[in-house]
């Protein structure tokens, strides 16, 4: 249902995008690779990706085994290469694959990461004329970092999940114990929108030397039903993830 939302136009457009991009999917949902994370690393190394300065230490890697600097990793939020593996075994990521030619013939190759990605602008009838932003997480290993941005929530379109599919999920994973049981959401199907995929790679907090591309959808929704009706209040996810969130 949420894609047919999405106008034919919008979707021709994206199709375009995805025509005129030359990458090669090569690690995603049910590949053949998937299940493994020293070959996941050795096909990151080959492809110029310095897992040293990509990941935090992993059981899982033959160069990141855990050491005297784990703690520092983890202080600076990156994810390990287990982490990336799941995202990849969920449908929430894929690798990409690209061919550069030189002028004397060589090839070199290199990898993008590719995500969709949900973003939910909240609204409650009880804070007229605001909206709800996530203002701080503090991730289960303690570190803390700022957000000021949207509930947003990747999506598992390597699974068939849908934008709105996702969206309906977040809420419920990233508000968590927030929601009374009696919450009451409204998702404005109507208002689901979706962005160009970006021209140019990015770096995430959690994998930052590994270039990665982003869609974004957009969605708005109504909430009756908090837990807290304050300005500000906390959530916890199930996975122990927390939460400051802020009407603003």
């Amino acid at each position: 249902m949420g894609s047919s939302i999405i106008s034919e136009k919008e979707k021709k457009e994206e199709k375009k995008d995805d025509d005129e991009d030359e990458e090669v999917v090569c690690y995603e949902h049910d590949g053949k690779n998937t299940g493994d994370a020293r070959k996941l690393e050795a096909w990151l190394t080959q492809r110029g990706i310095n897992v040293r300065e990509t990941f935090s230490p992993s059981s899982s890697s033959s160069a990141l085994s855990p050491s005297k600097n784990e703690n520092e990793d983890t202080q600076n939020g990156l994810k390990s290469i287990d982490d990336l593996l799941k995202e990849i075994e969920n449908g929430e990521t894929v690798l990409t694959e690209h061919e550069t030619t030189h002028d004397d013939g060589t090839v070199k190759l290199s990898c993008i990461r590719r995500v969709s990605v949900v973003v939910v602008e909240i609204t409650s009838k009880s804070k007229p004329n605001k909206k709800l932003v996530e203002y701080e997480q503090t991730l289960p290993s303690g570190l803390a970092r700022k957000r000021e941005r949207f509930l947003s929530e990747k999506i598992m379109s390597g699974k068939g999940e849908t934008p709105l599919e996702a969206a309906k999920r977040g809420i419920r994973e990233e508000l968590g114990d927030a929601l009374s049981p009696k919450a009451v959401i409204n998702i404005d199907e109507t208002s689901l929108r979706s962005l160009p995929l970006s021209s140019k790679p990015s770096f995430s907090q959690s994998y930052k030397a590994l270039p990665t591309r982003y869609r974004f959808y957009e969605v708005n929704c109504e909430i009756d039903g908090l837990a807290e009706d304050k300005d500000e209040f906390t959530s916890t996810e199930k996975c122990g993830t927390k939460a400051v969130w802020k009407w603003v």
